[in-house]
């Protein structure tokens, strides 16, 4: 917290620190690290390189038959002692999937079959190829943890809070701060608030899985809207994957992928019902 308030300050922001870090969120922070595939031991939380799966895995594909890119999988007993806000399950394997090559923006309810996360609870896994139909692949890195403070971006409800409370020259400089602070380095995150792109997720995810489209104006106008909006609250930041192109980690124009998940789903473990977006420069 105290690495976040001198970074604030460093804004002339010191009036306002207190209001803001009232809204600070802790989010565990992962650090990939590239290592050969079979040198991470089976059940490491990694990038890439070929998922852990029980032996009666099916490999998840769209509708057209594309099958999707193992982007990640996280263990979830090493990643529980960073998880301050008790979000995820103490144990258990989360493996994650996405299409790669047509890169849904996830705007359309239609997107639902370009990702998955499979939720995998047995201990004994194999290390199981992709298909061969996959031409490339995501070169493999261990995953490591750290926590790290965050802050919301002013579309997140939290920022339209936080808005009311600032004069307009400490919104326009923490406006200032936030774009600083999220355009300066690669950031993969678990939970926290996510590093935007291109605006608020969280209403985009209430409207598109229930089924509003989202990709114009269309789902924001509909008369549903008013009905869906105090839901926005129970989403969170599940997983969010930063472009890194020596992994061959490329969303978009450097773009970061986001895997959101309402609450209550995730302590129920129904990790089915995840919403992946994509947003880019």
């Amino acid at each position: 917290m105290e690495k976040l308030r001198s970074a604030l300050l460093d804004f002339e922001l010191e009036e306002a620190t207190g209001q803001i870090l009232q809204f600070a969120k802790n989010s565990i922070r992962a650090i990939a690290t590239p290592t050969a595939d079979e040198e991470i031991r089976i059940g490491h939380s990694k990038i890439g390189g070929a998922p852990d799966t029980p032996t009666d895995f099916v490999w998840p594909q769209t509708k057209n038959g594309q099958p999707l890119y193992f982007l990640c999988q996280l263990n979830l007993a090493e990643v529980k002692p960073f998880d301050s806000n008790q979000l995820l399950p103490a144990e258990g394997l989360l493996s994650f999937f996405y299409d790669a090559v047509e890169q849904p923006w996830g705007y359309d309810p239609n997107d639902e079959d370009g990702f998955h996360v499979f939720y995998f609870t047995q201990v004994n896994f194999q290390r199981t190829e992709q298909p061969t139909t996959i031409k490339e692949s995501i070169k493999s890195a261990v995953l490591s943890f750290k926590n790290e403070w965050t802050l919301p971006s002013w579309e997140s409800p939290d920022g339209q809070k936080l808005t009311v409370l600032l004069t307009e020259e400490q919104a326009d400089a923490y406006g200032d701060f936030f774009w600083r602070d999220e355009t300066e380095r690669t950031a993969h995150r678990i939970d926290g608030y996510p590093n935007t792109i291109q605006g608020d997720m969280y209403l985009q995810c209430e409207l598109v899985t229930n089924g509003l489209y989202c990709g114009d104006s269309t789902g924001y106008e509909h008369p549903l809207r008013k009905e869906l909006e105090p839901n926005v609250k129970d989403w969170q930041l599940l997983l969010q994957l930063d472009s890194e192109d020596d992994l061959g980690y490329m969303w978009g124009d450097s773009g970061r992928l986001y895997f959101w998940i309402r609450e209550q789903d995730c302590k129920n473990k129904a990790f089915d019902k995840v919403w992946a977006i994509l947003q880019c420069y």
